[in-house]
């Protein structure tokens, strides 16, 4: 799916995209809240690929500055709707370009529902390392099909064009990790079920930390 049909298709859905995020079963505040990772005070917080603003809403007590971008303008308008987030640097942008933050900006990044929307992985992972500063972590989704009928239903794979971006393992991301990201940790749990279209899903939840170039 090209930028221009991603944006279209979540500025569409942007009044719900919660609601309907809650109905899927797959709420990314969850992950957060049960992953030992903490926001420590006085970091800064990057959410990539942001949506509505409700993880940033989330993390709005702990943080010293908040930012996130996403491609769809609906999204963010949400997110800048959130009174919580009237601080908060947030931005229209595609993730499959070079990000607009100089490097080591941030302490934390996330990245939740978003890299199953861009194409060249390798170029994603570089700019969130450049973003991050040294000893920086971040915690990222990667959606992976877990059982996929779409041949055998004609039409399927030609209006679903995006789902091969979904099919991806755990391996596809440690192979495009540029020098100095490393995975701290990793776990693969259920997301949700679409009967509808043939398929069910699974996300890989990954910890990653950035090392100083050279260090063990």
């Amino acid at each position: 799916m090209s930028a221009e049909r991603t944006r279209s298709f979540f500025d569409e859905m942007a009044k719900t995209y919660d609601d309907d995020l809650r109905a899927l079963g797959w709420n990314p505040v969850s992950v957060v809240r049960e992953w030992p990772f903490a926001v420590a005070p006085g970091e800064r917080v990057l959410d990539a690929g942001c949506g509505t603003g409700a993880l940033l809403q989330h993390l709005a007590g702990a943080a010293r500055r908040l930012s996130g971008f996403d491609l769809s303008e609906g999204m963010v308008a949400r997110a800048r709707a959130r009174r919580s987030l009237r601080d908060a640097d947030l931005r229209v942008h595609d993730a499959g370009q070079p990000w607009p933050f100089p490097d080591g900006s941030f302490d934390v990044v996330f990245a939740f529902g978003m890299l199953e929307f861009v194409e060249q992985l390798d170029r994603a992972f570089d700019e969130l390392g450049r973003v991050l500063a040294p000893h920086g972590r971040a915690l990222v989704s990667v959606e992976d099909i877990v059982d996929w009928e779409g041949e055998q239903r004609p039409g399927m794979e030609l209006r679903y064009g995006r789902f091969p971006l979904w099919r991806r393992t755990l391996e596809d991301v440690d192979v495009r990790l540029p020098p100095g990201l490393d995975i701290v940790t990793a776990r693969r749990q259920p997301a949700y079920v679409v009967l509808e279209l043939g398929f069910t899903t699974a996300y890989h939840v990954i910890e990653l930390v950035r090392r100083p170039i050279g260090s063990g």
